[in-house]
């Protein structure tokens, strides 16, 4: 199975040809897409592709809508957005029923910015996806999204950052919280991308422009991280005109 990551930014709205572009080039098999508020775009890149599409929408942020896209048959999804209130976006729970067995997958698109504030936002969502996940336990899963959130080890250049975070960042202490990550990774899910790579060699994902930071991932449960085979930030050329976010590919072996 091949998995893509995949924000498109505010919808993506007028770039549905390089987002299509990007989904093929990448031979996705499933699609996790952030901010698919533009419910037409969605449909149009679904039909495109040929995949089948489930969107959840949020109730309370017209732009918080998430999507999946599958080449497999999607057997159950259920949007958590209106269920519970610690999340700030829709996210979604499903089950993909692959020609190696069914998959587990959460996606999730967490609260923005770089404050500790936001981070303490992002611990209570974090509470709500583990709670979500609770589900898939003992089966083969991933947890999948846009985290807006920093990797404990992920080394950062802020000078190489876009210059409004950096501003953004500097406003605050100079310090990102890296709170939220290494949470996840205390409760037993392993970073797909940081297998078998050392900090220094972590690719990043945001911003296509000033790409110094990894906010975009891939967890697998670490009783099964072998069943990666390669997770990395999909970078073809298109990609810089698709979004501002580069996508996340991981490869899976059957477990």
């Amino acid at each position: 199975m091949r998995i893509l990551s995949f924000n498109i930014f505010e919808g993506g709205v007028g770039r549905i040809d390089p987002i299509c572009s990007v989904i093929r080039e990448a031979s996705a098999d499933v699609v996790f897409i952030a901010e698919t508020w533009d419910t037409e775009c969605f449909g149009q890149m679904a039909q495109k592709l040929n995949m089948e599409m489930f969107q959840a929408q949020s109730p309370t942020n017209p732009r918080g809508h998430v999507g999946l896209l599958s080449k497999w048959p999607i057997r159950e999804a259920i949007n958590f957005g209106p269920l519970d209130t610690r999340l700030t976006r829709a996210a979604i729970r499903a089950e993909i029923k692959t020609d190696s067995g069914t998959w587990g997958i959460v996606g999730v698109h967490l609260y923005p910015y770089e404050t500790m504030e936001n981070e303490q936002i992002r611990l209570k969502e974090l509470d709500a996806v583990l709670q979500m996940a609770e589900k898939f336990k003992g089966i083969q899963h991933l947890i999948v999204g846009d985290f807006n959130a920093h990797h404990p080890q992920q080394i950062i250049d802020l000078q190489k950052a876009d210059p409004k975070i950096r501003d953004r960042v500097q406003a605050h202490g100079g310090k990102i919280p890296r709170l939220v990550v290494k949470k996840l990774l205390e409760n037993g899910y392993a970073d797909a991308h940081a297998i078998g790579r050392e900090p220094a060699k972590w690719q990043n994902t945001f911003t296509t422009r000033f790409p110094e930071l990894r906010v975009d991932y891939i967890f697998v449960p670490e009783a099964i991280s072998g069943c990666i085979a390669d997770c990395t930030a999909f970078k073809p050329p298109l990609a810089r005109y698709a979004s501002d976010h580069y996508p996340v590919l991981a490869q899976i072996r059957p477990t």
